[in-house]
């Protein structure tokens, strides 16, 4: 998967609340509702978990004490080249 494909895109929703996380373009996946108001979605020919949507997203995060657990490991690696000295 090229570095563009697998870059993370995440769209929030304001009129309904909704949070929307994809790695790659967005498009047609097949899905399952992980836990109220959380759904996964996967590749349709992969099976690779692709995305999920987060329903009534500020009702999760409304208090600081407020976390969610999600059945997937992130690794995160540099798609660009940063300078971080400081």
């Amino acid at each position: 998967m090229s570095n563009h494909q697998s870059r993370i895109k995440i769209f929030y929703d304001r009129e309904v609340d909704v949070l929307y996380v994809t790695r790659g373009t967005p498009e047609y996946t097949d899905y399952v509702e992980y836990a109220e108001d959380i759904i996964l979605r996967f590749h349709p020919e992969t099976k690779e978990l692709v995305g999920f949507t987060l329903i009534d997203f500020s009702r999760h995060f409304a208090n600081k004490e407020s976390d969610i657990s999600l059945p997937f490991n992130i690794d995160f690696h540099m798609s660009d080249t940063v300078d971080i000295s400081y």
